[in-house]
């Protein structure tokens, strides 16, 4: 399906629009994580905070995936375009979120719901 290039930038605007309607939010998930730093593969904290923010959006979500018990897969949308948003939430050991993962993590959802919402 191509777009011409006011159809993108309407695209753009809706999800940008969304980002900001959901950044209170967004900051205050990224700080609860940081807030509960989880070493790589224990971050049920956060995978629990990230997936029920998704299905507070009405977004259907699949836990476990990929046989990792804190990875999640959302699929939205059937127009034959696909976007992926991977992301990582995991704390350095001993240290926390000194990597910023609490930061992508939030990035990454507010990327993903606002796609969905154009989806």
């Amino acid at each position: 399906m191509a777009l011409d290039e006011q159809q993108i930038a309407e695209l753009k605007a809706r999800a940008c629009a969304d980002i900001d309607a959901r950044a209170a939010d967004l900051i205050a998930a990224s700080h609860d994580i940081h807030a509960h730093p989880e070493t790589n593969y224990e971050e049920r904290y956060a995978h629990d905070r990230l997936t029920r923010m998704i299905d507070e959006a009405g977004y259907g979500v699949t836990r476990g995936a990929y046989n990792i018990d804190t990875a999640f897969q959302t699929n939205v949308g059937s127009r034959g375009l696909n976007v992926s948003v991977l992301c990582e939430y995991d704390a350095l050991p001993g240290i926390g979120h000194a990597c910023g993962h609490n930061i992508i993590a939030a990035a990454g959802l507010g990327a993903g719901l606002a796609l969905a919402g154009i989806a």
